[in-house]
């Protein structure tokens, strides 16, 4: 085998949506012959595939840094946990660094760079200045939650009264805010909103000065997990406003593209490197395919939080009433093992027209059945763009943080989905009550002109043989990062 030109460190944090792409991006580096050292949490090691590990020019190191439990609404948040998994981290890649520097003056090999995803970056971005290391900054978010954020620290939106709407200067008009977008609720059982804090906190709020936006200043360069065609607008205001190379790197599997394109039922196994389908659910992937083939087209909504972001219990009380009055709706309803909450009777209720999974779900599977035809998610960007990969419009109903950003994309400027409420505030605020969600399914799933878009959407991305665009800005970067160490 060729020999490799360099090497790459890539740090995820744990959270799926963030080990997906990078992993995916591990696979792109070395297709330029670029090694690649994975760094990650041995609670991870076991869902990562035997494909990755063996991989020739891909080394999975694992750290001995326990992950901490999900966060749950009902539970006060404490951040213990959090930042001994960050301190871990932190020891672990210095460790490597000093292996790795060692053999560098050695061999004479240097290290290109390292590959820090954004929420690591404030834990681990002095740890590579140190050793000289150059540090790219990696986002999983959405190019439109990242400008959406600095946007509304620089128009000071905290300060928005309700009946206001102010205009974030070079974002598009229908991306402005209002007092609705501003209020959050506490990540736990409080229901004061939360405006103006002016504190460094995650998530931040709407005003605050983003953590990221310091980090970066120590960077290279920005690579986010998103499309130029999907989003050349936000990716420009964030090249502006940082003055730093963007790259839109799109990391879906290339495997995902080419099977949506032929319009074929995806099969999450052959797909995904973690292998979620060792965890245990109540239906296997048989079962569920056999579940939809009996449905009629264009006939089922798929909800699913995820095991990070999920509703309050209260609101899980009220999707099941919902799904049980929703008399001509079918749908699946995933929950996960970490959800503490499962809705006992609700199948026996909703007979054949219901499907409840508990635990693992073959989410691409699903999105890709021609009886899907709507989804409601927490706006994980992952899964959104899963969702339009599919031609699938979605119901936001956002928890925290990027959520909300992706969300007023999602329904505002690209016009593929519906809020799960129509009372906005009570999405950032109060707690989603039964009748918003019937209504909330029955608009989306009646909304003719949003699945045309979502699918034109979709058509388009094929028709322009996705992912090259993504393709081209792997290449750039890899070009940027050999240059950067010749002129070093």
């Amino acid at each position: 085998m060729e020999k490799p030109i360099g090497e790459i460190l890539v740090v995820p944090f744990f959270g799926q949506g963030h080990i997906l792409p990078l992993i995916e991006l591990c696979k792109k580096l070395s297709s330029f012959y670029i090694k690649t050292t994975f760094v990650l949490s041995i609670d991870i090691s076991s869902f990562i595939s035997s494909s990755l590990v063996h991989h020739p020019l891909v080394n999975v190191v694992n750290v001995d840094a326990p992950i901490p439990e999900p966060l749950r609404p009902e539970i006060k948040f404490d951040p213990q946990p959090i930042m001994l998994h960050y301190k871990q981290m932190r020891q672990g890649v210095e460790s490597i660094l000093i292996s790795n520097y060692n053999i560098a003056k050695n061999n004479n090999l240097k290290i290109n760079c390292a590959i820090v995803d954004i929420m690591m970056l404030p834990y681990l971005g002095d740890v590579f200045t140190k050793f000289q290391v150059p540090i790219v900054a990696f986002s999983p978010f959405s190019a439109a939650s990242l400008a959406m954020d600095y946007a509304a620290w620089k128009a000071d939106v905290e300060f928005v009264k309700p009946g206001e709407t102010r205009l974030l200067p070079d974002l598009p008009d229908e991306m402005s805010m209002d007092y609705d977008d501003i209020v959050r609720r506490y990540y736990s059982s409080s229901e004061e909103p939360l405006i103006g804090t002016k504190k460094k906190s995650f998530p931040t709020q709407p005003g605050d000065e983003p953590l990221w936006v310091q980090e970066v200043k120590v960077t290279i360069a920005i690579l986010v997990n998103t499309y130029d065609e999907l989003e050349h607008t936000f990716l420009e205001y964030l090249a502006k406003q940082t003055r730093l190379p963007i790259y839109g790197i799109g990391l879906l599997p290339e495997k995902f593209w080419t099977l949506a394109a032929t319009k074929s039922l995806i099969h999450d196994k052959d797909i995904r490197t973690i292998n979620n389908s060792s965890q245990k659910s109540n239906y296997s992937e048989d079962e569920i395919l056999n579940w939809l083939e009996k449905k009629s087209p264009n006939s089922v909504i798929y909800i699913s939080f995820g095991s990070e972001l999920m509703p309050t219990l209260q609101e899980h009380e009220e999707i099941s009433k919902a799904l049980e009055e929703s008399s001509s709706q079918n749908f699946i309803w995933v929950i996960s093992k970490n959800q503490d909450y499962y809705p006992n009777g609700l199948e026996n209720k909703v007979g054949k027209r219901g499907l409840v999974i508990h635990g693992w779900a073959p989410q691409l599977l699903i999105l890709s059945h021609p009886s899907t035809s709507g989804c409601m998610f927490h706006c994980g960007w992952n899964s959104i763009m899963e969702a339009i990969g599919q031609g699938v419009p979605l119901l936001a109903w956002p928890i925290r943080g990027d959520n909300f950003y992706n969300a007023k994309s999602i329904v505002c400027h690209l016009k593929i989905g519906h809020m799960v409420s129509s009372i906005r505030e009570n999405i950032g605020l109060r707690k989603i009550k039964k009748e918003e969600i019937i209504q909330g399914i029955k608009g989306l799933m009646e909304d003719k002109q949003v699945h045309n878009r979502v699918k034109e959407l979709s058509e388009k991305f094929r028709n322009a043989n996705f992912p090259v665009g993504s393709t081209s800005a792997l290449h750039d970067f890899k070009d940027f990062i050999m240059q950067k160490q010749s002129d070093d």
